[in-house]
């Protein structure tokens, strides 16, 4: 009775708001709204969108008024922190978490810009610390306070004494205050040692404060991506200043509250539903999306601030540009312990190997599966960019490989999904990355045994296997949206190409399948620069032939059976390409026409809508697992079903513009496919094996060829072996704004329950709602 009592309460003094003139000496009107007993449903319910930008527009007294007063609330608060006063502060928490996207939508609104910004005029004998600040300011400030406030977030005797826990900077390097450890939201960084009292009202109360500094530092949103300025939030400045309160107990917390989760619960079945109030998962996904917003403000620079772009509040101007660094970057960055490392590495491994676990269980359901991957695999992204020790640490000392298996999950598991192109990306540019690290290709050598709840096919072999299945699966069986990444999927196979000791034989037949795949006229012919691919494949088959040939006998010998095809690459001619080029133009045509047709694309939508795809159409996934059986199959009978399988596939026939061979683009292409080690390879060994074959009397087993080939010797028969080229992935403006678009996409989509944002206003990425 008592809540539905105040929630009418506030639908009255809210409507009394939009339809008066309030007066700020109102003050019993005031004290009402702020010491009613409310909910964040109730603010979420009864403050629409609209009814805050009309209030801005028809009442913007009222709306100064009330954010005024929730900003003062709150530094009252903080101040003098009586227990009896915390149900106001959330109330004041909750009503500024539902204004503020609406406040920041229009990066050129001048009422919100005086609103939060704006100062009085300041008197020159004024105490430093007396100085009026700008509302903006005082929220983020009074938020960092909030997170720890004794007997409201932490514990009331976490502070044992006074300290200053905001950060300082000298000659680069950041002057550390001790903290007090009793203040830290879970052990890890800045003590292992401790066990920090936390309660479920902590823990709900710590969830509201950071979703008010999320909202508080949406300004990227409404950017849009052609004009991105990756200074431009001076909310983000503000909350990343070395001067923010709390800063590094701020980062220590929600570090350690995401990397000491564990979705088992207590080890149980059905641990994690029968502890549900005792673990915080809500509040490891608000505290994941937090911080990878803090750490992705500013551009590739991780030093320095541009004092230009800093804005107009004058106590900026006096202080070094270099102490305007992002503090939380700079935190990160400064992490040098093994024991950091190791507590980062065991999270990061326990919480991206918890979705698939999650899937593959004896009692379905029984564990529970993190909704926060996608912002774990971004920050995985920014320890490994921000912090130059980690990836070595985690290479030299650690299992790489418990974080190749989940990311080669969840990139196959959505590549059939455009909802889903976002995940397959970042998954990409985390291999691109690592397989830029030789330490890391010799680690996928290691035997790969897991049974993924997948319907990859079943191999024998290793991590490199698993890598290069996937990505293959991606190219053949992936959505259209993901044609941009073909380079990146080929970069990688590439770069562990060298260190590839014995790939299997699934492995061997499909990535000459690939190179059978990019050489048909069909997609070969498709664009000017789709040789590019086919380079790649042969720098792959380069790398294995010169370094692990002795290895590799199943590669070597799927090559020789295809002879024919790189024979005719070799020998192609000007002649030659135009008629294959004509040839796979008129049989596009009547794709063209049918395309062009209303009917038949409303046919086939309905069509797509009501079929999934073929290969997922069954969702018993052991019943699409190959069986033992296939690891006794010959490497003629799984070329047949991997060339019925790639030829079945519809996605490389396109529309785009036409290309037709000249002469230039012929020489080009010659002069940038590598063919000299591969032909030669062929010319001494296929006539080799063709002899062995006619002088048996009887048909050769495949496995006495596979001896030959791996008894042979080419030394003295192939080209001086080339330098290993490995490349690397280099940052950029365009791939620093993609992650920035990716990170709050997927804020926003975390954020449904009680919409924080209004999609309808975001500029930075396009919201489609699908009924």
């Amino acid at each position: 009775m008592g809540n539905s009592s105040s929630k009418g309460d506030l639908a009255e003094i809210l409507g009394t708001l939009s339809q008066t003139d309030v007066s700020p000496e109102a003050h019993d009107f005031w004290d009402e709204l702020w010491k009613l007993s409310t909910t964040p449903e109730d603010i979420f319910e009864l403050i629409p969108p609209d009814d805050v930008r009309q209030l801005k527009r028809d009442r913007p007294e009222n709306l100064v008024t009330l954010f005024t007063q929730a900003v003062a609330q709150l530094c009252q608060i903080v101040h003098t922190p009586v227990p009896m006063y915390f149900g106001q502060a959330l109330n004041c928490v909750r009503i500024l978490t539902r204004m503020l996207p609406f406040l920041l939508e229009d990066p050129s609104d001048e009422f919100s810009e005086k609103l939060c910004w704006s100062v009085e005029d300041e008197e020159e004998d004024e105490d430093e610390d007396d100085k009026p600040q700008p509302l903006a300011r005082l929220v983020i400030h009074a938020a960092a306070h909030l997170l720890f406030l004794p007997g409201f977030t932490v514990d009331a005797c976490a502070f044992d004494d006074e300290d200053d826990l905001s950060e300082e900077a000298s000659d680069n390097k950041i002057k550390k205050f001790p903290i007090p450890k009793g203040a830290l939201w879970a052990p890890g960084l800045e003590g292992f040692d401790t066990r920090p009292a936390s309660a479920a009202a902590f823990d709900r109360n710590r969830i509201e404060i950071l979703r008010l500094l999320l909202t508080a530092l949406c300004e990227p949103l409404y950017q849009s991506a052609d004009t991105y300025d990756p200074w431009h939030s001076r909310w983000l400045a503000t909350a990343t200043a070395h001067d923010l309160p709390n800063a590094r107990l701020i980062f220590a917390s929600l570090t350690n509250i995401i990397f000491s989760y564990d979705p088992i619960g207590y080890g149980v079945p059905y641990g994690g539903a029968l502890f549900a109030p005792e673990a915080p998962t809500n509040l490891v996904n608000v505290s994941a999306q937090l911080l990878i917003a803090l750490l992705d403000y500013g551009g590739q620079n991780k030093d320095v601030l541009p004092t230009e772009n800093i804005g107009e509040n004058e106590e900026n101007d006096a202080i070094d540009t270099k102490i305007n660094k992002n503090i939380f970057r700079a935190l990160l960055a400064e992490i040098d312990g093994s024991d950091e490392f190791a507590f980062a590495f065991e999270g990061f491994a326990r919480l991206l190997n918890n979705v698939h676990e999650a899937q593959n269980t004896t009692l379905p359901g029984s564990l529970a599966q993190i909704e926060c991957y996608q912002e774990i695999l971004v920050l995985l992204w920014k320890w490994i960019e921000e912090n130059d020790r980690f990836l070595p640490y985690i290479l030299r000392q650690c299992d790489i490989t418990r974080i190749v298996i989940p990311i080669c999950f969840l990139q196959y598991q959505a590549r059939r999904d455009p909802a889903r192109v976002g995940l397959v990306h970042i998954c990409t540019f985390l291999l691109l990355k690592l397989s830029g690290e030789r330490s890391f290709c010799v680690a996928l050598n290691k035997p790969f045994y897991l049974r993924l709840p997948t319907d990859l096919p079943l191999f024998d072999g290793t991590h490199a296997d698993l890598i290069i299945i996937t990505l293959h699966k991606m190219i053949v069986n992936g959505g259209d949206k993901l044609s941009p990444l073909y380079n990146c999927f080929l970069t990688i196979i590439c770069n562990i190409s060298p260190y590839a000791k014995t790939l299997s034989l699934v492995t061997c037949v499909k990535v000459v399948n690939l190179f059978e795949l990019f050489t048909s006229p069909r997609f070969f012919y498709q664009s000017a620069n789709n040789h590019v691919y086919v380079a790649l494949l042969l720098e792959i088959f380069n790398n294995v032939i010169q370094y692990q040939y002795g290895g590799n006998p199943h590669l070597i010998y799927a090559i020789v059976r295809r002879k024919q095809v790189f024979d005719a690459l070799d020998n192609l001619t000007l002649p030659q390409a135009l008629a294959q080029a004509q040839a796979r133009s008129r049989s596009l045509q009547p794709i063209v026409n049918q395309q062009k047709s209303p009917a038949v694309d409303a046919a086939k939508t309905e069509i797509m809508r009501e079929m999934p795809p073929a290969e997922e159409n069954n969702n018993n996934v052991s019943s699409t697992i190959p069986t033992a059986t296939d690891h006794n199959r010959t490497i003629a009978q799984l070329e047949q079903e991997e060339k019925h399988s790639v030829h079945s596939s519809k996605k490389f026939v396109t529309t785009g513009p036409r290309f037709l061979p000249n002469q230039a683009w012929l020489d080009k292409v010659k002069s940038e496919l590598p063919l000299n080690t591969i032909m030669r390879l062929l010319q001494h060994l296929s006539p080799q094996i063709d002899e062995l074959i006619s002088q048996s009397e009887f048909a050769l087993d495949e496995s006495a060829l596979l001896e030959f080939i791996k008894n042979t010797t080419m030394v003295g028969l192939l080209p001086v072996p080339h330098a290993i080229v490995i490349r690397k992935y280099q940052p950029n403006a365009f791939t620093s704004l993609w992650f920035t678009a990716f990170l709050w996409g997927v804020i926003f989509l975390q954020n449904q329950l009680l919409p924080l944002f209004d999609g309808a206003s975001i500029k930075l990425f396009t919201v489609s709602v699908v009924n």
